[in-house]
């Protein structure tokens, strides 16, 4: 019988680009990180874009704090106070700031023969981008048709946001909504992010990409989604051990959605993969 489970990351931390990196390319911060240019040549060949989880919401308006903080771009104070004011929000805009340059990176790199996607983030991320995420959470059960809408437009956006990430060649697409987990929403709210956002989200994006690409999971969301009882484990048998990034691109093609393990376990072979169907 399914049941909830958190995945315990080991790559909270921030991992970004420093000052230091930045100079060692003739770059400066934040300047490098707002042209798809410099971005490019910031970023290197394989590399996994944004370094930070406010782009989305940033482009949806929120005050971003830009400098050459090890701490990278994040909020700087909080533009929504109230769950009614989501629905003037903007819609997302890939032509637009950084989401546009980082768009415009990601199709440089892949151009030049590199390896770069794109890590997108979900609706709780955004929302702790725009405001204070209590306040949400306590304004849901009173204005439950205002987040409904909020995340049926945010669905359709990052799907369509997806599909400007398979175009600039990337293979892998890499979703997130790591406040929005078990550990912090507890079991009721992350149960209705996975139902009523995670699902509908993905059954879009699975319909818009083309099949020879793959959506790749935190594990935080993967485990909901089982743990939940809307998804179930399979195993696809890999021709000889790879590392796991090489065991993710194998599987292009052959299933749609990845995610037991961390994107960032870099170091990992393994011979085997497992991915998630919906039910």
């Amino acid at each position: 019988m399914a049941r909830l489970i958190d995945y315990k990351c080991r790559y909270a931390a921030y991992s970004g680009i420093s000052k230091d990196d930045a100079q060692s390319k003739g770059l400066r911060l934040p300047d490098a990180l707002c042209s798809a240019e410099q971005l490019a040549k910031l970023a290197g060949s394989n590399v996994i874009l944004p370094f930070d989880p406010v782009l989305e919401a940033e482009n949806l308006g929120a005050r971003v704090t830009l400098d050459d903080s090890p701490l990278g771009p994040r909020k700087a104070s909080d533009v929504i106070t109230s769950i009614g004011q989501l629905a003037d929000l903007p819609r997302l805009d890939p032509a637009k700031g950084r989401l546009s340059e980082t768009l415009s990176a990601l199709r440089l790199i892949n151009e030049g023969g590199g390896n770069a996607s794109m890590e997108i983030h979900g609706p709780v991320t955004i929302l702790n981008g725009l405001g204070d995420i209590m306040k949400f959470l306590m304004g849901w059960r009173k204005n439950p048709d205002v987040m409904a809408d909020f995340f049926a437009r945010t669905a359709e956006d990052l799907a369509n946001l997806a599909v400007r990430i398979r175009e600039t060649g990337a293979r892998i697409i890499y979703y997130t909504d790591s406040p929005g987990s078990l550990d912090i929403l507890g079991p009721k709210y992350a149960r209705q992010v996975t139902e009523g956002f995670t699902v509908p989200f993905l059954r879009l994006v699975c319909e818009k990409l083309d099949p020879d690409c793959v959506i790749h999971l935190c594990p935080k969301t993967s485990f909901l989604l089982a743990g939940c009882g809307l998804a179930q484990w399979k195993k696809l048998q890999l021709e000889g051990s790879l590392p796991y990034e090489d065991a993710c691109l194998a599987a292009c093609g052959r299933v749609r959605i990845l995610g037991q393990r961390c994107r960032k376990d870099s170091d990992l072979s393994v011979s085997s993969i497992n991915y998630l169907e919906l039910l």
